[in-house]
């Protein structure tokens, strides 16, 4: 007999390659099987007896907006369970440089640890499951899974909601008020960015949004805001009296929460921000279109402006208050390097320091960041980190807090928030920094702050 030794070779080699996929394969499942990790649910009343306990943690996966008070999802009652964290399953969909690392550090500061049991909540299905899987990869093992509509249904069990959360909207809202769901005022939607090219608006925006330019409501040198008879001819023109529900957006937020606040200090009663910008809407799939749609004017306002003339003070308030420190304080909504003097974070500012006596209240990396007040998808962040900070900055909250940026912009929109999270006795120093660098006998200070 003729032995093909290459076949026999060849059927070997086969045979080796067969037993060792069969290896590799039964491996594999045995250590899926070690590392798969099996949540359970856990029931309403287990939950309450843990909450506020040192080696449990309570997770709200949902949307920002439901954390904030809204009730969405078929729930009951807005907001969330007293003393959870916010962990967004909406935050894993970001995409943007070193998320890992920004989420890992979001865990860390949340207190959501592997050593802790950690509850995690939503009220559709999806949410926590999405997040005890990122978890599970981060080596989390007791976790456990909760419908918050459980809780929402006992009116005995309190859920917590902001104050003024309703001034902070989410996607959703937006596209029923258009569809004739949200029945109240007459309504108007703007897309709010600086210059008249409107390159956003113009690759796609709401349907039936209206393009507003920063420069229609603030002008320079100090970029303060324009002069009452200016603003009300702005609000003529783009069709606002003091009962429309006005929606703001854009694709940065800090634009329309500028101009939110300047229309609340005008008068108008009901002014809303979509949380999260143009990105939260498409990320709802909802339509989105891109012709021009041309402004509709009105003949009235309604009142006479300033109806809210407290919501935004000038520079002889501002001074008054940084005179009397008793009575209340100038929050510096800029960087530690602005506030602190070693530069000025603009290009026409010269001038590098701070209002003599303010008190830093965190900003960003830069003057068009706001990453101390944002989530990693730029909704509002968690309301009790905002306070909390605020408390270790030494800022009394019963004080007359006068927010103040460098032209306005930064600080607007952390006012809102204070808003949002019904702060009182809340201003907006206009000029900022800008305004009280231009005159040397203002009081000026850099460095550090001396801690007493």
């Amino acid at each position: 007999m003729v032995v093909n030794r290459k076949a026999i070779r060849l059927l070997l080699l086969g045979s080796l390659l067969v037993l060792s996929a069969c290896s590799n394969n039964n491996t594999a499942g045995k250590n899926k099987k070690e590392t798969s990790v099996v949540t359970q649910n856990i029931k309403t009343d287990e939950l309450k007896a843990n909450i506020g306990k040192d080696d449990w943690v309570i997770v709200d996966t949902r949307a920002n907006d439901a954390f904030n008070g809204w009730a969405l999802d078929g729930v009951k009652r807005g907001g969330h369970i007293k003393d959870a964290v916010d962990f967004s399953a909406d935050w894993l969909k970001v995409k943007v440089d070193k998320q890992d690392e920004k989420l890992t550090e979001v865990l860390k500061s949340k207190g959501i640890t592997t050593d802790k049991n950690v509850v995690l909540y939503d009220a559709n299905g999806k949410d926590a499951q999405n997040v005890v899987e990122y978890l599970q990869d981060k080596g989390f093992k007791n976790m456990y899974k909760y419908d918050v509509k459980e809780w929402a249904e006992n009116q005995d069990l309190a859920l917590e909601a902001y104050p003024n959360y309703e001034m902070l909207v989410p996607s959703s809202w937006v596209n029923d008020l258009i569809n004739n769901k949200n029945y109240g005022n007459p309504y108007k939607i703007f897309e709010v960015s600086w210059g008249d090219e409107a390159k956003d608006y113009k690759n796609g925006h709401i349907p039936g949004a209206v393009h507003i330019n920063t420069d229609e409501v603030e002008e320079g040198p100090v970029w303060n805001r324009l002069k009452d008879k200016e603003l009300e001819k702005f609000a003529l023109r783009n069709g606002i009296t003091k009962d429309t529900t006005v929606v703001l957006y854009g694709a940065d937020s800090m634009p329309a929460f500028r101009t939110a606040v300047i229309l609340k200090y005008m008068g108008v009663t009901d002014v809303r921000v979509l949380n999260g910008g143009f990105t939260s809407w498409k990320n709802g799939s909802y339509q989105v279109e891109k012709k021009v749609n041309t402004k509709k004017s009105v003949t009235a306002f309604g009142t006479v402006i300033p109806a809210n003339s407290e919501y935004i003070i000038d520079l002889p308030e501002a001074k008054a208050i940084q005179a009397n420190k008793n009575n209340g304080t100038l929050v510096d909504i800029r960087s530690w390097e602005e506030y602190t003097g070693k530069i000025s974070g603009y290009d026409y500012i010269e001038a590098k320091g701070r209002p003599a006596g303010s008190v830093w209240g965190h900003a960003g990396s830069d003057s068009s960041k706001l990453e101390d007040f944002r989530n990693i998808d730029n909704t509002m962040r968690s309301g009790s980190e905002i306070l909390s900070m605020w408390e270790k900055d030494g800022i009394n909250m019963d004080k007359e807090l006068a927010f103040y940026c460098g032209t306005g912009w930064r600080a607007a929109e952390v006012l809102f928030y204070a808003d949002v999270l019904g702060v009182n006795n809340i201003t907006l120093y206009d000029g900022g920094w800008n305004e009280w660098s231009m005159d040397t006998s203002n009081p000026v200070e850099k460095g550090e702050p001396n801690k007493k």
